[in-house]
């Protein structure tokens, strides 16, 4: 292993930054679900709405019912979004602290 300063530094940046970007795509997983759900849909056009699944066929199979479930998991933003922000504004803390004290 190396005594350089500047590798180390370098390589925590880039955990710490990878961990950011696990937190920000966390955070908008069930966004991207529900702009899936909506592609597929409209693509194929069928109907889509979070009252209930319509029948949906791609490629001969029916997926109403999943695409239904994507949607509909598009809700869990209301979730993951408040935690999502604050567990990134916690990570930036740690890191500018993190930094200050090297």
């Amino acid at each position: 292993m190396t005594d350089d300063p500047g590798v180390h530094s370098h390589r925590l940046a880039w955990r710490y930054g990878l961990a950011l970007v696990a937190i920000i795509f966390v955070t908008l997983l069930p966004l991207l679900s529900l702009f899936a759900a909506s592609f597929i849909a409209n693509v194929n056009g069928c109907a889509l709405d979070e009252g209930n699944p319509h029948p949906c066929l791609v490629l001969g199979s029916d997926v109403g019912q999943t695409l239904y479930n994507m949607a509909v998991g598009g809700w869990l933003t209301i979730f993951t979004l408040p935690i999502g922000a604050g567990a990134f504004i916690l990570w930036l803390l740690v890191l500018v602290v993190h930094s200050w004290r090297r």
